[in-house]
């Protein structure tokens, strides 16, 4: 009989194994702050390093301050800068697709991994307060996807880190003192393990990748490896050891199925909660609920889980919306089937274009540091046509679902094609970053944070 652990075997690294390895250099580091303070000093610690953009290490332990200072003023090769600088652009131009790709796909998809979703359940760091856990996740992205974010001066590479040192410290205190009465189950392998950090880290390049293809926007190879050497360089920050980091994109992909098909075996319960968390936070964007399923039904499509949708979606939804879980066994009826969800589909589209226009007043970015005077200022230039308004993001895009929602003689269609669905999730995906920019901040307390090249470049205003 085969060896069943031969099925979780990568490279000659069993990935069973891989559960029981962690961090050691940020585990050392946060053992110090715990040694030379205490549990109470480190929750402090994090919170002061959630909240605070300008983190400065100089007051921590000596390994603390090194391993911050090490990672900050790494040294980068003139062909890694190239890639870097071929990813911002691919950032530029498909940011806002890589932001409905995570919700939609990447996040549910994940969640299936009952072994790591333990983590965000027994911490309740997405059940909680749920919206701000998702903003910071974007947070993470837009930080390290900013330009020459790899410079000491910016915010890249600390932001990493500071993820990275966070991960470090919750598996302290899971593994030294519990939390919320539960403790940890070692048949788990350790929180927050080598294996559940290059999965992590895959999902941010793989992931999207697969996700651009679905929306009928596909990557040129040579734009994909660029894209992966960027968040494999970010994964090495983030502690990834280095027999885990792939050569190219064909053998990342062998690892992630393979770390899939290992995570993804087990009885989903922690994720399910965590799914419908997700929902319920998308619907801060004015989804409807049922667009939000749809939405994902479509993105969570995928040949090695088939049943993803159903399974991560089903226990939470199918007894409100029965329609979106039907299984049918031939062709026809599976066709059919796809013709009344892109029905519903085009139902909610044309609702979410009424009211995002109907409130789009509502949703101007905040100019930084604007004063009355120059606000009266511009409205008056305006006002003379000294200056020409510009259409935002947001109405754009409204734009472009209206012509899909209408025909050359602005007649409303009434059936919504596939092609037409999917070119509508790019202008979903705009709106949502429209939306985002309304959270601008200066502190982590204060909103969203967006530079400002990327907020102008993307018509934030």
């Amino acid at each position: 009989m085969k060896d069943l652990k031969q099925q979780y075997v990568w490279n000659d690294i069993n990935l069973e194994d891989l559960r029981q390895i962690m961090d050691k250099p940020a585990d050392n580091a946060v053992q110090s702050v715990y040694e030379s303070k205490s549990m109470n000093h480190l929750r402090e610690l994090l919170t002061k390093m959630a909240k605070n953009d300008d983190f400065i290490s100089s007051d921590l332990p000596e390994p603390m301050h090194q391993l911050i200072q090490s990672e900050v003023n790494s040294q980068f090769s003139a062909s890694d800068i190239n890639y870097f600088k071929e990813t911002h652009e691919i950032w530029k131009k498909h940011g806002a697709n890589f932001i409905f790709i995570l919700f939609f796909r990447a996040l549910p998809y994940t969640y299936m991994a009952e072994k790591p979703a333990n983590v965000l359940r027994i911490t309740r760091l997405l059940e909680t307060d749920t919206e701000r856990r998702i903003f910071e996740t974007a947070q993470f992205v837009f930080d390290v996807m900013d330009k020459n974010w790899w410079e000491p001066d910016k915010r890249g590479i600390l932001t990493a880190l500071k993820v990275r040192i966070m991960h470090a410290a919750m598996r302290h205190i899971i593994l030294i003192s519990g939390m919320r009465g539960e403790t940890w189950n070692p048949e788990w392998g350790m929180p927050i393990s080598q294996e559940d950090m290059i999965a992590t880290n895959q999902v941010f390049s793989l992931e999207f990748i697969k996700g651009m293809e679905m929306l009928g926007l596909t990557l040129s190879g040579s734009a994909q490896e660029a894209w992966f050497h960027t968040w494999k360089t970010i994964g090495r920050i983030m502690g990834v050891q280095e027999n885990l980091i792939s050569k190219n994109v064909k053998e990342a992909w062998s690892l992630q199925h393979a770390v899939y098909a290992h995570l993804f075996k087990d009885q989903t319960y922690s994720g399910i909660g965590l799914a419908k968390a997700l929902v319920e936070t998308l619907q801060r964007f004015y989804f409807p609920e049922r667009l939000i399923l749809l939405l994902m039904k479509h993105m969570l499509t995928d040949d090695q889980f088939p049943d993803c949708f159903e399974r991560m979606l089903g226990p939470s939804y199918e007894s409100i919306y029965p329609e979106l879980f039907e299984v049918h066994d031939n062709e026809a009826d599976r066709q059919n089937h796809r013709e009344k969800l892109r029905g519903y589909y085009h139902e909610h589209l044309k609702e979410y274009h009424q009211y995002i226009q109907s409130n789009k007043h509502q949703f101007k970015v905040p100019v930084e540091n604007e004063s009355l005077l120059e606000k009266l200022v511009t409205w008056i230039l305006r006002l003379f046509g000294r200056i020409k308004s510009r259409k935002n993001l947001i109405e754009l895009h409204l734009d472009k679902i209206h012509n899909l929602l209408h025909d050359k003689n602005e007649t409303p269609v009434e059936k919504l094609e596939e092609e037409g669905m999917i070119e509508s999730m790019t202008s979903l995906s705009n709106i949502m970053i429209g939306l985002l920019a309304i959270h601008f901040r200066k502190g982590k307390d204060s909103g969203f944070r967006i530079s400002k090249n990327l907020k102008e470049h993307w018509l934030l205003h």
